[in-house]
């Protein structure tokens, strides 16, 4: 039984590791994954972090090597996502249970409902020739990556779909400078809410420890085919996922109301 265990942590988060790096959303695998394994959803919620963790330092260690992380950009976008991060996983250690539950199965619907109707999924083209290149970062986007930095220390589920609209719309960026971007994102808010979550005993290290070697090596894995990735294909895989997930935490929401 702990075997079998143990294998569905680890199959689980080898592809929500995957898809977080792509396109962001793997928490609506990972933490599904989690609650049917038996944590409940705070601890769920606070046991994502450290596979989060992992999963961005394999990436950026990846980005980094390749010459393609822009660390000034990142730099300048993760001062408000760390403030934000703060407020938002301290808020995180004192909701409920099912407070939690409802809004991760909210998150899912409505990603279901916007990724459907957004039918081109359309992206920028690069204007930046070189990730060394200055990018322009006004108030308005810095607040608006504090707000983000807020939720995804909250609960962080699909905090890479916001980014990569908020870099898409407000910076005009091209895929690979934006999964650059929130990839050292990532690393920043689970550094953060991992050791906030922690000290709140929200964690169960081992069940993270296990389901971070899949999620790391998923990770690992999108970080190489990123460049070469078909956006439609994205685009169906997410919704069957994000389906999957929706089912999987409707029927536990279901069995809770019973």
């Amino acid at each position: 039984m702990d075997l079998v265990h143990y294998l569905i942590l680890v199959a689980g988060g080898f592809a929500g590791g995957f898809i977080n790096i792509l396109i962001g959303g793997g928490g609506l695998i990972i933490l599904p994954v989690y609650m049917g394994a038996g944590l409940s959803a705070s601890m769920a919620n606070g046991t994502n972090r450290v596979n989060l963790f992992m999963q961005y330092i394999i990436a950026t260690i990846k980005f980094s090597r390749n010459g393609k992380m822009p660390w000034k950009l990142v730099i300048t976008l993760g001062i408000p996502t760390a403030i934000g991060t703060i407020v938002g996983a301290l808020l995180a250690t004192n909701i409920s249970n099912e407070i939690l539950h409802l809004v991760l199965l909210g998150i899912i619907i409505f990603s279901i409902v916007y990724i459907s109707l957004n039918k081109n999924m359309k992206m920028s083209k690069c204007n930046c020739p070189s990730v060394d290149t200055p990018v322009k970062v006004d108030w308005l986007t810095w607040a608006m990556f504090l707000i983000a930095g807020v939720y995804a220390g909250f609960i962080s589920v699909a905090i890479g779909m916001i980014w990569f609209a908020l870099c898409n719309w407000r910076l005009k960026l091209g895929y690979v400078r934006i999964t650059a971007i929130r990839i050292f994102l990532g690393l920043v808010i689970s550094s953060i809410a991992l050791t906030i979550f922690a000290i709140s005993g929200k964690i169960n290290l081992i069940d993270g420890l296990v389901l971070g070697i899949g999620s790391s090596s998923g990770a690992y894995l999108a970080s190489v085919v990123a460049l070469k990735l078909n956006k439609k294909l994205i685009k169906i895989i997410m919704l069957a996922i994000l389906a999957l997930a929706g089912c999987y935490m409707l029927f536990f929401q279901i069995l809770h109301w019973l």
